[in-house]
């Protein structure tokens, strides 16, 4: 009788976590099936960063082992179309650095800025590193509130264009961006 009552306490327990579990599940992947789209985002992942609103209104971050973290802006509980038809965004990091940005539209196709040089991918090159990093400390003790000098001109950060095809985008000479550019593209303060 007693191993009857404690199996019957035991299912409910296990059916009640199960609950529980699948509750925050369920309000943690509401949008994840958004992220299938992304052929180049490996999987497993988890939800790195959120601000969604009870509209549906906000951004979500989704982050993997190997350092990636895709990220796109929702309206209406939906993946929002931003700035040249670019929903998502795919970072790509090393050893603690941004290297490589690509950009998605709605379906997951690889897009580029129309705007701008068409650029669907840039990749970052720490061309001096130790200047960057004495930079890097001036921006992250200030928590980036911290206005520099446009540094582009001592070519600490170089960055390198590729359209939506992986070919990449002719430039007359090197482009180089400002060590605050770079920061703010490193922690994601960017979006279309």
């Amino acid at each position: 009788m007693k191993m009857v009552q404690y199996q019957k306490i035991r299912i409910i327990a296990s059916l009640v976590l199960l609950f529980y579990c699948s509750n925050s599940v369920t309000a943690q992947d509401n949008y994840i099936k958004y992220t299938y789209r992304i052929m180049h985002f490996f999987r497993p992942y988890d939800v790195s960063s959120q601000h969604v609103d009870k509209d549906g209104n906000g951004y979500i971050e989704y982050s993997n082992n190997i350092n990636q973290i895709l990220r796109f802006r929702l309206l209406n509980h939906k993946p929002q179309i931003l700035h040249g038809g670019i929903v998502y965004q795919l970072f790509y990091y090393e050893n603690g650095f941004l290297y490589s940005l690509e950009t998605f539209d709605i379906n997951g196709k690889l897009t580029g800025e129309r705007e701008s040089k068409n650029e669907a991918t840039t990749k970052f090159i720490v061309e001096k590193k130790e200047e960057y990093l004495k930079k890097k400390k001036l921006i992250d003790d200030a928590e980036g509130n911290i206005d520099l000098k446009d540094d582009s001109i001592e070519k600490i950060i170089r960055v390198k264009f590729f359209d939506a095809a992986h070919q990449p985008i002719n430039e007359l000479k090197p482009t180089y961006i400002s060590s605050k550019t770079f920061w703010n593209y490193n922690v994601r303060m960017y979006w279309p």
